[in-house]
């Protein structure tokens, strides 16, 4: 095998962004137009992606000036912990960043923080995670602040940010947002409970059978709950619906050591009545993974 040797001084280098940043996607540490490209990485996500796509953006805010990284995941229950890596994106320092995503994706999770020590994310790192709903239009002018020590208090970044005078809970958290803003009409109430003794705030996901999507699903929303009983507006006569919750203690998604559960009449047909009695048992899986219901009939 032939090769070429160079010869080297010993000292750490930073590798020249043209040996792994992308024409489509690259990001723009330097405060350069958002909208005008995305940003390179080590795995640049959605680059085989071929169909029509819009144009994320923003900027990343941090106390430290050290490099950023930037990791794109959507749900897939075939995947560890529910979620499925698309790529990352790499900043040498804190600034804006832009991305092509497929359009009508649905729920794109981002996850930004920085490795200070060079051991890998820990809980102690800058961190902040922001969750979009990726439809047909443009998103910009995201804003995301990295916090030391977010990934393991469990605060995540919401975007857009609540408006001043928006109400918040006990805890200070915005209330949760409508995961059925975009659906007019009548509503019927599900109502139910969510048994978690001794829990945190539990992570409530809504998802829609769908045969075109990743698992044969696409994602609703979420809403973040307390244990107990809980209540849901849903749009008269909307279809199945498939509810999945869990305590997500590493805020690395649901895995190993996590209590997660699934209703078990999974999916949910909602017609023109009140459903109540929706309830939910969370445990931990031996297996660590979400346990699934049957899919509806086709």
């Amino acid at each position: 095998m032939a090769g070429c040797l160079e010869k080297t001084t010993g000292i750490p280098q930073k590798l020249d962004p043209r040996f792994f940043a992308s024409d489509q996607n690259r990001a723009n540490p330097e405060g350069s137009d958002p909208n005008s490209g995305g940003g390179g990485g080590s795995a640049d996500p959605f680059s085989s992606f071929s169909g029509d796509t819009i144009q994320i953006s923003g900027e990343i805010f941090t106390a430290s000036q050290e490099s950023i990284d930037i990791d794109f995941r959507i749900p897939d229950p075939s995947s560890p912990g529910g979620m499925s890596g698309q790529g990352k994106l790499l900043l040498d320092k804190p600034g804006t960043f832009s991305l092509a995503v497929p359009q009508d994706l649905g729920l794109l999770e981002i996850q930004a923080f920085q490795d200070l020590e060079g051991d890998g994310p820990t809980g102690d790192d800058p961190f902040a995670q922001v969750e979009l709903q990726i439809k047909e239009e443009d998103i910009v002018g995201i804003s995301i602040q990295l916090v030391a020590g977010a990934r393991m208090e469990m605060q995540h970044t919401e975007n857009p940010a609540p408006k001043e005078g928006a109400e918040q809970d006990a805890d200070g958290i915005p209330e949760n947002p409508d995961p059925f803003v975009g659906y007019k009409g009548n509503r019927i109430t599900l109502s139910g409970k969510l048994i978690c003794e001794g829990c945190p705030r539990v992570d409530l996901d809504l998802f829609q059978p769908d045969e075109n999507a990743p698992g044969g699903r696409r994602m609703i929303g979420k809403m973040k709950l307390p244990p107990g009983e809980y209540v849901l507006d849903v749009p008269q006569g909307f279809g199945y619906l498939i509810l999945e919750a869990f305590v997500d203690y590493d805020a690395d998604g649901p895995g190993e050591g996590d209590r997660m559960g699934s209703y078990l009449q999974n999916p949910i047909q909602i017609s023109r009545s009140n459903l109540d009695d929706i309830d939910i048992e969370l445990v931990i899986p031996e297996d660590g993974r979400m346990p699934m219901a049957p899919q509806p009939p086709q």
